[in-house]
């Protein structure tokens, strides 16, 4: 199933930094929020909690109009936070 792209009508310019990047202690994540369709999600390697990310993930969450929540995780050995677009 096919789904909409991300990018709202009113974007033309590029994203800015504070919505392509997350900012964990010093450490840009790029993250392609306009590439990620419903159900998908990406995995960082840090030691934050996925409390610390929260208010840039609302950044996201109203600039694109859809929900992506993070999680606590450890994969494969790495302790990280993994965030999922669900909407």
């Amino acid at each position: 199933m096919l789904s909409r792209p991300l990018v709202p009508a009113r974007a033309i310019a590029p994203l800015p930094d504070e919505l392509r990047f997350i900012y964990i202690y010093g450490i840009n994540y790029y993250i392609p929020w306009e590439a990620m369709p419903p159900g998908s999600s990406v995995f960082l390697k840090t030691t934050a909690d996925a409390a610390e990310i929260k208010s840039q993930l609302a950044r996201a969450n109203n600039y694109f109009g859809c929900q992506f929540v993070a999680h606590n995780r450890c994969e494969y050995g790495y302790y990280g936070i993994r965030i999922w677009r669900l909407r």
